[in-house]
């Protein structure tokens, strides 16, 4: 189990600067100038695109040197390792919980109505995995709070984020118990809605439409990459609202207003058409930002 750890803090480090870039792209920093261009392969109408994540990439590096790519990287990993650590033992607990597989399976086999016991497999087990899932993010909300405090400072250069223990003392004092878990409502509900969505979709595909065992091994990735481009939203309001109303510049006109719940920041990007903001690495078609005033 530990190198299964190992492994995965390997290769969030590896892939820490991209999500580092895609979240100040959230925030909606730009500092890069748009460029005239045509899509993937040169083909289509020139349009105005964002440089790439590649070169967003490089201008964090040149302002902070290669370290600076890997601003957040601790509470990131010590995040993941509480979630996953968490998240497992949960299920691990779950499984002797309820209705066993082998109790389902015979329920479907034996029942008049094969829709009605697939039904009820499928919400089982699949209600079994969305408690460990979010029982897991719970746990590791704090760490992920901190995480996206420590780089949003990159854009105002403050530094009373720049270590756990300084981030946590100031996340208690400003916002008390209830600042270690911002932008926690819409983490969750994006996390279940994709849950759901692609394991009900994976077993449709699986039950209807392949027969090689091996092939549907894959399915559940495929459905979640699918679902995932729908439920990016959720992801994205979460870590505006981890940020709202810290006194970070990134946490202030231009950036971002101030919201007084998840729901008022959804309305706005909505208005905007900024809910798929930092959703594509290549190809970022320029929209120029204009803000509509809050009910």
């Amino acid at each position: 189990m530990m190198a299964e750890y190992a492994i995965g803090a390997t290769l969030t480090a590896v892939f820490h600067p991209v999500g580092f870039s895609r979240f100040l792209i959230q925030l909606g920093h730009e500092p890069l100038h748009p460029e005239t261009g045509r899509a993937f392969l040169g083909f289509g109408k020139d349009k105005t695109y964002y440089p790439n994540i590649l070169r967003y990439m490089g201008h964090i590096r040149q302002k902070e040197g290669f370290l600076g790519l890997y601003r957040g990287l601790v509470p990131r990993i010590l995040g993941g390792f509480v979630g996953n650590f968490t998240t497992t033992a949960t299920n691990n607990y779950l499984k002797g919980v309820g209705i066993s597989e082998d109790e389902t399976e015979k329920a479907v086999g034996n029942s008049s109505d094969e829709l009605v016991g697939w039904l009820k497999t499928f919400f089982l087990q699949t209600s079994k995995e969305t408690v460990g899932r979010c029982v897991g993010i719970i746990v590791s909300q704090p760490f992920h709070v901190i995480m996206l405090r420590c780089q949003a400072q990159f854009i105002g250069g403050e530094t009373v984020y720049n270590s756990l223990w300084s981030s946590m003392v100031e996340i208690y004092n400003n916002d008390g118990v209830l600042g270690f878990f911002g932008g926690l409502i819409p983490r969750l509900v994006g996390e279940v809605i994709t849950i759901f969505l692609t394991n009900f979709l994976a077993n449709m595909i699986n039950k209807h439409f392949l027969e090689d065992k091996e092939m549907r091994t894959y399915t559940s990735s495929a459905c979640g990459l699918v679902i995932g481009t729908f439920t990016y939203r959720f992801s994205l309001v979460g870590n505006l609202m981890a940020v709202n109303n810290t006194g970070l510049v990134a946490a202030k006109y231009p950036y971002m207003l101030a919201y007084s719940n998840w729901y008022e920041c959804w309305g706005h990007l909505s208005k905007e058409r900024m809910l798929g903001r930092g959703s594509r690495l290549f190809n970022r078609i320029f929209t120029p930002r204009h803000y509509v005033a809050l009910d």
